[in-house]
């Protein structure tokens, strides 16, 4: 009987564990501290101070932050640059196929894709 090779998975666990570890913002020279409270914001993990508490981007584009425990809010960016810098973090970090698509879930689903971007 031929028995269909087993595709190695993730367990869900390793999964997050290897992503924080692979897009930890000391990894990189080039990651600004305001960038490093968004990927602990999508990642759901405290990085960056002050820690990122809430992301919208409004209609213009522009990327509003709440710091944790502010009731106040501050432009911190575009979107597009957002963007493209998250994908720019996703190509530099070496990730897995799974990996990728796990950030980008996370991504989609904490900020969200919400303009068609060139990025």
């Amino acid at each position: 009987m031929n028995e269909a090779p087993k595709k190695w998975v993730y367990k869900s666990s390793t999964l997050l564990a290897d992503l924080h570890n692979k897009l930890d913002p000391r990894r990189f020279y080039w990651i600004t501290p305001t960038f490093s409270g968004i990927v602990g914001f999508v990642l759901g993990v405290n990085y960056g101070i002050p820690v990122i508490e809430e992301v919208v981007v409004v209609y213009d584009g522009a990327v509003v932050a709440r710091p944790q425990g502010s009731r106040k809010t501050s432009i911190i960016g575009q979107y597009d640059d957002l963007v493209r810098s998250w994908k720019y973090l996703l190509s530099s970090a070496g990730l897995t196929v799974p990996e990728w698509m796990a950030a980008e879930a996370l991504f989609a689903m904490r900020i969200g894709y919400v303009f068609e971007t060139n990025a």
